[in-house]
């Protein structure tokens, strides 16, 4: 798990004890190493999260890692998830609204906006009358065309 979902996860209370796990495995795969971080990523379940979340604490002092903004971590996380739709065809939908549902937390989602029209369009293809009789795959289409201007966008 990348350190920006890993502290998005945090800020939102939705972090498990394995999250943290996953996290120190990556950052060893990404040369990283920290006495805490090898005791962090060797815990086994069942998983302790006063532990754990110590040994994270404790890591991030020794790797002299600062906590990314909230800001920092749901553009990153967004940025992910937008990457992922491409080759995920079949959860285009539930990451897209995904994206939505972190881009409305943020204080300044511009470029975003369209986010809340696609997940307007999602919730009325799942939910609602579905008036305009918008097909799957005319909304993964859409989905698709947004994802390649987001991603376009943050390339610059």
């Amino acid at each position: 798990m990348d350190t920006p979902i890993l502290f998005y996860k945090i800020h939102q209370g939705e972090v498990d004890p394995i999250d943290y796990i996953n996290w120190a495995l990556k950052m060893l795969e990404n040369n990283n190493d920290s006495f805490s971080l090898n005791i962090l990523s060797s815990l086994s379940e069942p998983l302790n999260i006063f532990e754990v979340e110590d040994y994270f604490k404790r890591t991030l002092r020794e790797l002299k890692m600062q906590e990314p903004t909230f800001e920092e971590c749901a553009q990153y996380y967004i940025q992910q998830l937008a990457k992922r739709i491409p080759e995920e065809e079949n959860s285009a939908i539930d990451l897209a609204y995904k994206i939505y549902e972190i881009a409305r937390e943020l204080d300044n989602y511009d470029g975003l906006e369209e986010w809340y029209n696609i997940s307007e369009m999602i919730d009325d293809f799942r939910y609602g009358d579905n008036i305009s009789h918008l097909s799957k795959v005319a909304l993964i289409v859409t989905i698709a065309k947004e994802v390649k201007k987001l991603l376009s966008r943050n390339r610059n």
